[in-house]
C-alpha cells in the first residue's frame, strides 16, 4: 500500500511545479537521438520511460573525467514502477520492445525467489554505437551515438518528473520543444530560448 504521506507529497509537488530550472545546472547530457529516434517514433509510453530511466541513471552521475559512474544498471520491477512510472503489467513489454529496437541490452536476466535460490535483479545497459555518422533513421538504429557531440544538456526535471508522470502526448510535445530550443546551438555557443511551432509542424516533429 502506498504511504499516504508520500501520496500527499506527490500531489503537492504536482501543484507547486512552476517550470523548468535554467539549463545551466541540474541537467543530464542526453543523446539527441533520444528525441530524434526514441521519442519521435515511440508508440509505447513504457519504452520512453524505460530508456529515460536508464539515461538518467547512466549519464546523470559522472566522474571528474566525464565518464559515467555506472554503465550497467541494476534494476527491478519496484524501481521501474516507483521511479520510472511504468505500470507493473507493462514492464515486460516495455523492456522487450526497448531491446528489440536496440535502445538497451539485457546483460543479466533477473529471477524471483525459488526453492534454494535467492532472487536476482536484472542488469541492463544502454546500447551505444561508435560509428562516425549520426543517424535518425529508426530502421538502421543500432545504438546511441557514442562519439563527441550530438547531445544536449536536458533539465533533470524532464527526466525525473515529467516523463514518469505525464501522458505520451505531453511527453512528446514538451520533448519536441526542448529539442528545438535548447537542443539547437548557434555558432556563438548560445542556445535558443523560443521556437515557433505551428499546428502543422508539431505533429510532424512528434
Amino acid at each position: 500500500m502506498q504511504d499516504p504521506n508520500a501520496r500527499a507529497s506527490s500531489k503537492n509537488q504536482s501543484r507547486l511545479f512552476q517550470g523548468f530550472q535554467p539549463p545551466q545546472s541540474n541537467t543530464t547530457y542526453v543523446p539527441n537521438q533520444f528525441f530524434d529516434v526514441v521519442l519521435r517514433n515511440a508508440k509505447n509510453t513504457g519504452v520512453i520511460r524505460c530508456v529515460a530511466f536508464l539515461l538518467r541513471k547512466t549519464l546523470g552521475w559522472c566522474d571528474q573525467e566525464g565518464n559515467p559512474q555506472e554503465t550497467e544498471i541494476v534494476t527491478d520491477y519496484q524501481q521501474l514502477i516507483q521511479r520510472a512510472g511504468i505500470g507493473r503489467a507493462r514492464i515486460r513489454e516495455a523492456l522487450d520492445e526497448s531491446e528489440r529496437l536496440n535502445y538497451l541490452r539485457c546483460v543479466r536476466k533477473g529471477r524471483s525467489d525459488s526453492a534454494g535460490k535467492r532472487a536476482v535483479s536484472s542488469l541492463f545497459e544502454l546500447r551505444w554505437n561508435d560509428i562516425s555518422e549520426y543517424s535518425t533513421d529508426p530502421e538502421i538504429f543500432t545504438g546511441f551515438f557514442a562519439r563527441e557531440g550530438n547531445r544536449t544538456y536536458i533539465p533533470n526535471q524532464y527526466l525525473d518528473y515529467l516523463i514518469p508522470n505525464e501522458s505520451l502526448a505531453v511527453i512528446k510535445v514538451v520533448g519536441a520543444i526542448i529539442r528545438h530550443t535548447i537542443g539547437f546551438q548557434n555558432r556563438y555557443g548560445f542556445r535558443r530560448k523560443q521556437v515557433a511551432m505551428s499546428h502543422t509542424k508539431l505533429p510532424r516533429v512528434t
